[in-house]
């Protein structure tokens, strides 16, 4: 096997860069998209592993057609920006379970689905599938996000009716039924997300009915169910920074009088723009946690 990595050189959105990381989806065993040394501003690198030695011409011609197909501007490709190395013949199921081994959050112990070792009773368990592109607890995001939710359980919050907007994994959704055993929605606009988020439900034994977990597939708060369940005492949106700030209009509306939501996928510095546009519509800024590069902020109506 051979692995495969082009140096971006020029700045793209995440968009892009997953875009660009779809140039060989037929032929590659698997793909992916990170910034170097996961640092938000650093340049992309693509990543792809595949059976056979591929040469640079084929590579430089898919890469531009894919380019060439999505009118995507301002993306430089030369064969001294891709690289290519022979990769051992290593178990990489195997590897993915040693790079995720079982963590705690405060109550929350968080393992994967390939876990054998014990499960301590005194914790409240969050099982999901390793090597899920959506989410495993891991990131910062989510870890302040979990953490806020721990918080409002500690201050005596008890939302009778919770909506997970941009659920991933469904890992948030799941984490807010298991402290409250309320109602609960989980919204996202992909498909296969949502696929996910169900399993996860169901092997945390969290049923998929209204009077437990919905998931939902739609664009966001346009989606049908999420009018039709409104209000919400609790809203979560683990997303990005500007997609949060653009639905700020939408999450207040259908938040509940004295209603919590819990914001995270933004950047510290980004932290306060978030924080603005949401007072703007009229909330209380209640708390922040900054976790690394990442905040998550507690906000009221």
């Amino acid at each position: 096997m051979y692995t495969v990595r082009f140096h971006i050189q020029n700045a793209l959105s995440n968009k892009t860069a997953y875009c660009l990381a779809e140039s060989f989806v037929d032929i590659a065993l698997s793909s992916a998209a990170a910034r170097k040394d996961r640092k938000h501003n650093n340049p992309w690198i693509l990543e792809w592993i595949m059976d056979e030695k591929p040469k640079i011409e084929e590579l430089i011609s898919r890469l531009s057609l894919q380019v060439a197909a999505h009118n995507i501007q301002n993306v430089d490709i030369f064969a001294q920006h891709i690289e290519i190395e022979e990769t051992p013949d290593i178990n990489w199921l195997e590897k993915t379970y040693q790079e995720f081994p079982p963590f705690s959050i405060g109550p929350f112990f968080i393992h994967g689905s390939h876990y054998k070792g014990d499960i301590p009773q005194e914790q409240i368990v969050l099982q999901v599938d390793a090597a899920t592109a959506f989410g495993s607890g891991e990131h910062e995001t989510t870890k302040g996000c979990l953490q806020a939710m721990l918080d409002l359980k500690g201050k005596g919050a008890c939302p009778w009716n919770i909506l997970d907007m941009g659920t991933g994994s469904g890992i948030l959704a799941i984490a807010a039924w298991k402290l409250w055993k309320s109602p609960i929605l989980a919204v996202d606009n992909d498909a296969e997300s949502v696929r996910v988020a169900a399993r996860h439900a169901e092997m945390n034994g969290v049923a998929l009915s209204k009077s437990a977990m919905t998931c939902d597939c739609g664009d966001g708060f346009h989606t049908p169910g999420v009018d039709k369940q409104k209000p919400y005492e609790l809203i979560l949106a683990n997303i990005l920074a500007a997609p949060v700030i653009e639905m700020a209009p939408d999450l207040v509306r259908v938040l509940d009088d004295n209603g919590y939501c819990v914001l995270s996928g933004m950047l510290v510095e980004q932290a306060h723009l978030v924080a603005s546009a949401y007072e703007g519509e009229g909330l209380t800024l209640k708390k922040q946690y900054d976790i690394g590069e990442w905040s998550t902020l507690i906000l009221q109506k």
